[in-house]
């Protein structure tokens, strides 16, 4: 991934730049890293980690140095996709892919999102990948700004940051703070990348972000979901029945709300309301029939060898 710039002329946008409240330039101030042979990836994670360090006074969790090190593949002289995704989970963010269009980058770009794209800024037949993050965009000089090599900001024509994103099929990521959501995200893709992040150790940002979209979409069965799951699997037993009471306001026979409402009440050794809450499960699905058969032996157990409650 080398520093050099070498970007190839394009003709001009059909498309001028879309404006957003009638913004028509935007500069976040993302701050900048020179250049290092081979390492834009980890480069770029740092810049927005710096960038959202300022901004929402989050820490990351590695050093330059590390990030390097979960970065960079020697045999193949750069960084794959899901190496920089990954690095920038462990350094503590969520990570959002965007929508491959100019549209959703200036989405995110207009409310303070600066967005790390892949481009490729050489010939098909002889690439030269490269990872950088967007600072900003001038609908009215129709460039796009981006810390691409030597220069903080250097401004793109469209044209040609089309050419080249275009060619990685327009990939790009936001890296946010835990609890904060994309501009351009839709609910069951922000689950599966809170999930990403929960998996990844992350278990109180990943809370914090299920919080969030709990608050953005207070009506998704899922979202409660994770969020109640991400209480019980924090031991706060309390607040995940509170999820799962809700759900069932939403849908009064959801039978895994319904089975996980019945664990919790297993553990406080109440297994009369256990019971009565597994009758009320009805599903045609095998999968979640074996899981409320699992649920009923469990409390079988219990009443052989009732299980001591501990209170979180």
């Amino acid at each position: 991934m080398t520093a050099a710039l070498f970007f190839l002329g394009g003709c001009s946008s059909k498309n001028p730049l879309p404006l957003n409240n009638n913004t028509s330039s935007v500069k976040l101030d993302v701050p900048f890293v020179a250049p290092r042979s081979e390492l834009c990836a980890s480069s770029s994670i740092a810049m927005v980690s710096s960038y959202w360090q300022v901004k929402a006074q989050v820490l990351p969790r590695l050093t330059l140095e590390e990030l390097d090190s979960r970065t960079l593949i020697p045999q193949k002289g750069g960084t794959l996709q899901i190496e920089l995704m990954a690095a920038a989970r462990a350094n503590g963010f969520l990570v959002y892919q965007l929508e491959p269009n100019i549209d959703a980058l200036v989405a995110e770009l207009s409310v303070g999102h600066p967005v790390i794209v892949l481009v490729n800024r050489s010939f098909s037949w002889a690439p030269l990948w490269h990872y950088a993050p967007v600072t900003g965009y001038d609908a009215q000089m129709q460039t796009v700004l981006s810390h691409f090599a030597d220069e903080a900001n250097e401004a793109v024509p469209l044209a040609t940051f089309e050419a080249i994103w275009e060619r990685s099929q327009k990939w790009g990521v936001v890296l946010l703070p835990p609890g904060k959501i994309p501009a351009t995200a839709t609910p069951r893709k922000f689950l599966s990348c809170v999930y990403e992040l929960e998996k990844s150790g992350m278990l109180q940002e990943a809370l914090l972000s299920y919080k969030a979209a709990s608050t953005r979409w207070p009506e998704n069965v899922e979202i409660l979901f994770a969020l109640g799951n991400a209480y019980y699997g924090l031991h706060q037993l309390n607040k995940a029945e509170e999820m799962y009471r809700k759900i069932l306001f939403l849908d009064a026979v959801n039978p895994l709300a319904l089975n996980n409402l019945a664990d919790i009440s297993l553990h406080k050794g109440k297994l009369e309301e256990a019971e009565s809450l597994l009758n009320q499960a009805k599903t045609d699905d095998v999968a979640i029939e074996a899981i409320l058969n699992a649920t009923r032996q469990e409390i079988e157990k219990a009443r052989v060898s009732p299980i001591k409650y501990i209170s979180f």
